[in-house]
C-alpha cells in the first residue's frame, strides 16, 4: 500500500515548514489580493441542496485520507501536472477495499479538465477521494456464493460533480457472456465456412457438367461426321459406276 507523508513535498519544495510558510503566505494573499474562487462542490451543494449533506461527508473523508499520510500542508499548485497525478494516485492507492472487494478492479478516467480542477479545488479533490473511501467500503452481498471474482467498474470524473458516472459489472458474468460470445462465434464461423465450401462445390458440379456436356456434344458431332464420311465411302464406287 502507497503512503503518502510531507517527505513528498519536503523533497521537492524543501522542508514542511517551508510548506507551511507558502501555504501561509498563500492565505494572506488570498485576503489581500482577489477573492477565492468558489469551489465546484459548494455550486452542486446550491443546485442540490439535498444532497449537500451526503457530499459535505464524502469531502470530509476526503481530507480525513490526507491528514491521515500527511498531505494535508501539501500544496498541488506548486506541483506540476504530472507530479500532481502521480501525488493524487498515490493517496488513492492508500483507501483500503471492503474485504469482500478485494477481486474488484477499477478503470478510472479523468478529463484533462478535471485534473485542472483538482489540482486548483482543494474541496473537488478531497469529494473525488472520500467517493472513492465510500465506495471501497461497500460490502458485495453475494461475496461466498459463488460471485468471487469480483467486478469490472468504470469510473469518469470531469470538471465537475454532475459530469461523475460510474458502472460496474460482475466478472462472472462478464466471462459467460464472452464464452456465449465466444462459442456463437464459432458457430458463425463454421456455417461461413460449410456456406463457403457448399458454393465451391456447387461451381465445380457445373463447370464439371458442362464440361461432359461439352464433351459429349463434340463426341456426337464426331460420330456424326465418321456415319457422313463411311456412308459417303459406300456410295461414291456406286456412283461412279452409274456414271460409266
Amino acid at each position: 500500500m502507497s503512503v503518502i507523508s510531507a517527505d513528498y513535498a519536503a523533497n521537492r519544495y524543501g522542508t514542511k515548514n517551508n510548506i507551511v510558510k507558502k501555504s501561509n503566505a498563500a492565505k494572506t494573499s488570498t485576503v489581500a489580493g482577489t477573492k477565492k474562487q468558489e469551489s465546484v462542490v459548494d455550486e452542486f451543494k446550491k443546485k442540490h441542496p439535498k444532497d449537500a449533506a451526503h457530499v459535505d461527508k464524502q469531502v470530509q473523508a476526503g481530507r480525513s485520507v490526507k491528514l491521515k499520510y500527511g498531505a494535508g500542508d501539501i500544496l498541488p499548485d506548486d506541483m506540476t501536472m504530472e507530479e500532481y497525478k502521480k501525488y493524487f494516485y498515490a493517496l488513492l492507492d492508500t483507501i483500503p477495499y471492503d474485504p469482500t472487494r478485494v477481486n474488484d478492479e477499477t478503470v478510472l478516467t479523468i478529463t484533462d479538465a478535471g485534473w485542472e480542477q483538482m489540482k486548483k479545488d482543494s474541496d473537488y479533490e478531497s469529494w473525488i477521494l472520500g467517493y472513492f473511501v465510500e465506495d471501497r467500503s461497500v460490502r458485495n452481498p453475494f461475496f461466498g456464493w459463488g460471485n468471487n471474482s469480483g467486478m469490472f467498474i468504470k469510473e469518469h470524473f470531469g470538471a465537475s460533480i454532475e459530469e461523475h458516472h460510474g458502472e460496474g459489472y460482475s466478472k462472472s458474468a462478464s466471462k459467460s457472456k464472452s464464452d456465449e460470445d465466444d462459442e456463437e462465434s464459432w458457430w458463425s464461423k463454421r456455417h461461413k465456412r460449410m456456406k463457403k465450401v457448399w458454393e465451391e462445390q456447387e461451381v465445380k458440379a457445373r463447370k464439371e457438367s458442362a464440361a461432359r456436356s461439352e464433351a459429349l456434344q463434340r463426341e456426337y458431332a464426331f460420330m456424326q461426321y465418321e456415319s457422313r464420311r463411311r456412308l459417303h465411302n459406300l456410295l461414291a464406287p456406286d456412283s461412279q459406276i452409274k456414271g460409266l
